[in-house]
């Protein structure tokens, strides 16, 4: 069985459906087959009055005579997956939502009841998420504590830690810090066996501390990122006549930090339902991905725009977004995998979108100028990054918006 986003709409498509492509009954009325042959976007979009005609075995579809519609028709109608879906003309269908995406989309997991890694581990997995600077002032903290807790012990020997029971706290944290640095100026030594020990204590500790924020600070440094930015919509509008989803993103370093063998995948992820045995109603979660245009770059230098066109390939061929089962989709997700230049070492980032990112009826401004005095010179204004404005789609109208004597 295909479990798949437009197999839910085949299966939906009710008896007629059902009769015409799966029963076998040479006696049934050839009237009722002529509307279940699915059309492609070439034959509803640009309007052929043939296209309800079976090709016969070796003929062309363009020897057929096409007839082309006026370009601002409302309306297209055509079959698709068995059923007829009305297409509208449309334009500036749905607008940017309100609350930021990062709000929206973004999801926290939390795992119970799972098998975890030692404390060890996770303290490792700590530490590598700090940040730079993070970094810097834990180390910091973690190195005047030692010095502190070794000086404190220092102190509370009676000849205190270099022989002189007049020392103060503050001599025995001098005394304590030049041994982890291992400066020894010379003017303050151990004495007693105490005093010997704690000395090899403390040089072994701070040792250890120094090695752990040396091989952090070095894994910092050596470990590519990338500076990628994406808009904060998605656009579907039409594009020589038919639907595309449309995104944007470009390397805000340039040549700072170069990007080279630039690879873009784009899936959308639906939950199909279904009846269990016990009569409940489920659910499960798949992901399919969206074929590109164009989906490999040598080189990120400037936006790049990505382009999915929703013909008859597509997946979301024919959907509307509002109902079934255009309405399963929750989850958009970009990712890019690149060559960071500078280190030749592998990057990735990924960005999510949900339906409602998805502006209907309109198109991306441009953002890319030419500099008026050097036209060698191109500029991207990433302030533009998610401006758009009002252009025309074909999209699915409702269900029984209306009748087929259209």
């Amino acid at each position: 069985m295909e479990w798949s986003l437009r197999s839910l709409r085949k299966i939906d498509s009710g008896r007629q459906h059902f009769l015409t492509s799966y029963w076998e009954d040479d006696e049934s009325d050839e009237d009722e087959q002529t509307d279940v042959f699915d059309e492609s976007a070439y034959e509803i979009f640009k309007g052929r009055e043939d296209r309800k005609q079976k090709l016969e075995p070796g003929e062309a579809l363009a020897s057929r005579p096409a007839i082309w519609a006026a370009l601002n028709a409302p309306l297209r109608r055509g079959v698709v997956d068995g059923r007829e879906v009305v297409f509208e003309l449309l334009t500036d269908v749905t607008q940017k939502p309100a609350i930021p995406r990062s709000e929206r989309v973004k999801i926290h997991y939390v795992n119970k009841n799972a098998k975890i890694s030692s404390l060890e581990t996770r303290w490792r997995y700590w530490l590598m998420h700090l940040q730079l600077g993070e970094l810097t002032l834990a180390f910091f903290a973690s190195f005047i504590a030692l010095n502190a807790l070794f000086a404190g012990f220092f102190y509370l020997e009676n000849q205190r830690c270099c022989g002189d029971p007049t020392h103060t706290y503050s001599h025995c944290f001098n005394f304590s810090v030049q041994t982890a640095t291992t400066l020894g100026y010379g003017v303050l030594s151990p004495v007693g066996p105490l005093s010997n020990f704690l000395v090899i204590m403390l040089s072994f500790l701070s040792t250890l501390l120094n090695m752990l924020f040396a091989g952090l600070l070095f894994t910092k440094f050596v470990t590519p990122s990338i500076n990628i930015q994406f808009s904060d919509v998605m656009t579907l509008c039409n594009v020589n006549g038919v639907p595309c989803l449309n995104v944007r993103l470009g390397n805000a370093e340039g040549s700072l930090n170069a990007l080279t063998d630039i690879n873009v995948r784009l899936t959308y992820s639906y939950q199909i339902p279904y009846t269990d045995h016990n009569g409940e109603q489920k659910c499960f979660r798949q992901t399919e991905r969206l074929p590109l245009l164009s989906d490999r770059q040598h080189g990120l230098k400037e936006v790049w725009e990505l382009r999915h066109v929703l013909d008859e390939t597509s997946p979301l061929f024919g959907l509307n977004f509002g109902e079934h089962p255009g309405n399963k989709i929750y989850i958009f997700t970009l990712s890019i995998d690149a060559v960071q230049d500078l280190t030749k070492s592998s990057v990735n980032v990924q960005e999510m979108y949900a339906l409602e990112d998805i502006l209907i009826g309109r198109s991306f401004q441009n953002l890319l100028t030419f500099d008026p005095y050097d036209k060698n010179i191109a500029i991207s204004d990433f302030s533009k990054m998610s401006d758009t404005e009002p252009y025309p789609v074909w999209y699915p109208a409702k269900k029984n918006a209306y009748s087929k004597n259209i």
